[in-house]
């Protein structure tokens, strides 16, 4: 189908399917629907932390290593295969040893500061209270991505490469700790609970690990078809569907060609700034509007969306603008996820704010409001457990059709894409016990982070040639209420952000020509 061929363009994704010899004493067990997804298969993610601790490594990789032993979890152990039908599986080891070990593991030591590394010490750092942009070099790959390492399936498929792959780089005063794992087994929820077990596991408490409860079922499986839920998705009458979708593809590769260049980088938003950017939110929201709530997360959405659309498109453009928001589905979804404990699979869905190019182009005083508002709306309104089940069957019937997740809105849009990353993330990563020294670079006082928790991370798409990994940001909260946002954007895009910070007043807020700031 023309669909098809058009998705494996986008993707970087061609029809190989090589095996690597399979063992018979393996366990093998299924990669679940909503996972062996082509939008996942061909997506490998790298996460990188900073800790300004010197860390035992070899703590590291073994309390990670006991962590995967476990029941349940042993499933993150297994290597990736492809059965005759086409469909991923995962095959776990009998055992666990040094031919076979449960995660990769590489480890690269510096007898120096990491302020002294040509390309450590240039990994992005908070600016007190002034809000700033940082690259985020190439480079960066070489201290997260160890040579052997998976980038993408046919690395999986080809190899008996563990899934996850530990890579460790220590400096006589901190420690970069990198995981790369593949999208069709983990999502940034999931990766939250390893890290919980792996706290757990390195204190010597194994016994509080929660238990894994997804290995050999699906929470997903009723997913889109629970006869309890069977009402319509809210925006299931702007799907894009029939002929729509061809001109879709049409906008989207036409976007890819005249917007080839991505470059990405990093904002640090001082928490004075976010909340200033909430407050010119709510004050330009007409009384008479239905939502007179938004969050910070929201107001920072919609202050990106603006910078975009002004950096790329003229004011008074015709084109739409949809923004896709992730959220997460095991705490809203007690039908899927009813016991405690971690689900290690993909739960996560987008929610769409459908925007005209009335409201996106207009750039004048109300337009922040406007566009956070229906941010906040499409929260309110597609996360409920009733439109995650109808998403969940849309989403199954537009895969078996296109092998693309639905789309909503108008064919011409131009879709941004948003991740948010929960703000207790640093502080739930408890490393202590591996510290070895604490001695902190010369900014150490540009940090605030007590001993064993990350001061700064960023995740990076590892893949090649995938197309997904462009007009996106990660959006993360500090435990300060600072704000960091990685984003992969058009180099007109990083100029005009450049620009538009530098009209802000943090003690007064954005002035309110900011709207009007483009190239």
């Amino acid at each position: 189908m023309a669909l098809q061929a058009i998705r494996r363009f986008v993707l970087g994704q061609t029809r190989q399917s090589f095996n690597y010899p399979t063992n018979p004493t393996d366990t093998i067990l299924p990669v679940y629907y909503f996972d062996d997804t082509p939008l996942l298969r061909n997506y490998v993610q790298c996460s990188t932390l900073r800790f300004n601790d010197v860390l035992d490594a070899e703590m590291l990789k073994d309390s990670l290593s006991r962590v995967i032993a476990l029941p349940g979890w042993r499933k993150l152990g297994g290597r990736v295969r492809m059965n005759n039908k086409g469909k991923l599986e995962i095959h776990i080891p009998r055992d666990f040893d040094s031919e076979r070990p449960a995660v990769g593991f590489h480890h690269d030591t510096f007898n120096i500061s990491i302020d002294e590394h040509p390309v450590a010490s240039k990994l992005p750092k908070p600016t007190a209270e002034e809000p700033s942009i940082q690259d985020q070099h190439p480079e960066f790959t070489t201290l997260g991505v160890p040579l052997g390492t998976p980038r993408c399936l046919e690395d999986y498929l080809k190899s008996d490469h563990p899934q996850l792959t530990l890579h460790i780089v220590s400096f006589t005063d901190a420690t970069l700790v990198s995981i790369c794992w593949p999208h069709i087994a983990v999502d940034g929820i999931s990766l939250g609970h390893i890290g919980h077990a792996w706290s757990l596991a390195l204190a010597g408490r194994m016994s509080e690990i929660p238990p894994m409860l997804s290995a050999g079922d699906d929470a997903m499986a009723t997913a889109g078809r629970d006869p309890a839920f069977t009402q319509s998705h809210p925006l299931e009458e702007q799907q894009i569907t029939g002929w729509r979708m061809y001109l879709f593809a049409f906008y989207y590769i036409f976007d890819l060609i005249w917007w080839r260049a991505i470059e990405s980088k990093a904002i640090f938003l001082p928490r004075a700034y976010a909340k200033q950017l909430r407050k010119s939110a709510l004050d330009s929201l007409s009384k008479n509007q239905s939502e007179l709530f938004v969050s910070e997360s929201d107001a920072i959405v919609a202050w990106l969306a603006i910078v975009v659309a002004s950096a790329l498109f003229p004011k008074g453009s015709n084109r739409p603008l949809t923004i896709g928001n992730a959220y997460d589905l095991r705490g809203r979804a007690p039908s899927l996820f009813p016991e405690p404990g971690a689900y290690i699979q993909n739960a996560v869905f987008p929610c769409w704010a459908t925007l005209p190019a009335s409201t996106v182009h207009q750039r004048d005083n109300s337009t922040l409001g406007s566009i956070a508002s229906a941010v906040r709306g499409s929260i309110r309104d597609q996360t409920t457990e009733t439109s995650i089940h109808a998403q969940a069957r849309l989403t199954r019937e537009a895969l078996e059709l296109s092998g693309v997740p639905p789309l909503f809105g108008d064919a011409n849009q131009f879709t941004i894409h948003f991740a948010s990353v929960k703000a207790d993330l640093a502080e739930a990563l408890d490393f202590s016990p591996a510290i070895m020294g604490r001695r902190g670079s010369q900014y150490k006082n540009t940090w605030t982070s007590s001993p064993g928790h990350p001061v700064y991370y960023h995740i990076k798409c590892i893949s090649p040639n995938n197309m997904l990994a462009r007009n996106y940001s990660l959006i993360s909260r500090t435990s300060s209420g600072d704000y960091w946002i990685h984003g992969n954007y058009p180099p007109q895009v990083w100029k005009t952000m450049k620009s538009m910070l530098l009209a802000v007043e943090t003690a007064t807020g954005p002035r309110s020509e900011y709207a009007e700031t483009s190239v």
